[in-house]
């Protein structure tokens, strides 16, 4: 089973940060057998194991067990991918730490989990991939150290960490963390985490930008529902229902003649993955309307007619029948949640 992937953008960092420590890069992709031309393949991926080796082959090559933090250190906004344009455009920081951990399968999945933003905290948090060792404490060491100079990168402050919870025993370099992130850190934690000053969460992003934020974000959440419907059957029908609901309610009659077969085919292979066609299309609506509802300022009117709606009063029965709320109650929690 593949444990996971990666986008070309972390194993450029990586390469760069053994660069910089003076390894030969050429040598390190080669050994690899991965081409330049590869990584720039936008729907290239590395899988996780690859990259691990990869990062075993540039620590050796530096001596330097600390490379992930060096990773960190000369990361930019552009190492994150589409995620970390989302960020630079973001209102304020919380804000942009909860898109780059929300997104992050974009640039990298991983079956053990994904990072979170837990806002109460305020914090990023890293999922669990234990047991460590030399070769697998640099993903860890990298993310965060990334997190801590995107977040001083996009805010242009300083001293906006307030501790850093490392789930790995202290390791031979532990003096550099805190001359790093230049806050406390604590090893053997029950999880990762970077955390902030209250203060720091609401501090504006100095390039935010609506305009480009909102259509960031409409490409960010259509590439994540072609990322997580897969190969099934119902993920080919829901590939072709997605961009066809603007506006229209797509019929299963339509749809079975856009796949070039009979209607009883069609719901004989959904029924065959325990749904239906109504199902699907409710469940792709509820998903979306939760995200636009949540994600951007549109209004009632304007995603009825994006989902097919044929009135935004038939939209907002929909909403309750999905959610037990109305969505003015919704979007008027969520909104308090944020403040």
């Amino acid at each position: 089973m593949n444990i996971g992937d990666i986008a070309p953008h972390t194993v450029l960092l990586l390469l760069r940060a053994a660069e910089t420590c003076g390894a030969d890069a050429d040598l390190l992709l080669a050994r690899l057998g991965i081409t330049a031309a590869q990584l720039r393949d936008i729907d290239f991926r590395i899988s996780l194991t690859e990259l691990m080796k990869l990062g075993a082959s540039a620590i050796r090559e530096t001596q330097r067990p600390d490379l992930g933090l060096e990773m960190g250190a000369i990361c930019r906004i552009t190492d994150m991918g589409l995620p970390g344009m989302l960020a630079m455009t973001s209102p304020t920081l919380g804000e942009a730490i909860d898109v780059l951990t929300r997104f992050e399968p974009l640039t990298g999945r991983c079956y053990r989990g994904t990072s979170t933003y837990v806002e109460q905290l305020p914090a990023a948090v890293f999922y669990s991939i234990a047991p460590y060792n030399e070769y697998n404490r640099f993903v860890v060491d990298s993310l965060l150290a990334c997190w801590r100079t995107l977040a001083e990168t996009l805010t242009g402050k300083t001293g906006i960490v307030a501790e850093v919870h490392i789930e790995f025993p202290a390791p031979d370099y532990a003096e550099k963390y805190e001359a790093f992130f230049g806050a406390p850190v604590t090893f053997n934690r029950p999880e990762s985490r970077l955390v902030f000053t209250p203060a720091a969460v609401k501090l504006p992003v100095l390039e935010h930008h609506p305009l480009i934020h909102q259509q960031l974000l409409m490409l960010a959440q259509d590439r994540m529902r072609r990322l997580t419907i897969g190969e099934t059957f119902q993920g080919k029908v829901q590939q072709i229902l997605g961009p066809w609901l603007h506006g229209q309610t797509p019929s299963l009659e339509a749809t079975a003649e856009r796949l070039g077969i009979p209607d009883w085919t069609l719901r004989r292979k959904l029924k065959e993955e325990g749904t239906t066609f109504q199902a699907l299309l409710d469940n792709m609506r509820s998903n979306l309307a939760l995200g636009y509802m949540r994600d951007t300022q549109m209004s009632f009117g304007e995603i009825a007619y994006v989902l097919g709606f044929s009135t935004p009063g038939a939209f907002q029965r929909a909403f309750k029948r999905w959610t037990s709320e109305t969505p003015g109650e919704y979007r008027r929690r969520i909104s308090a949640s944020h403040h």
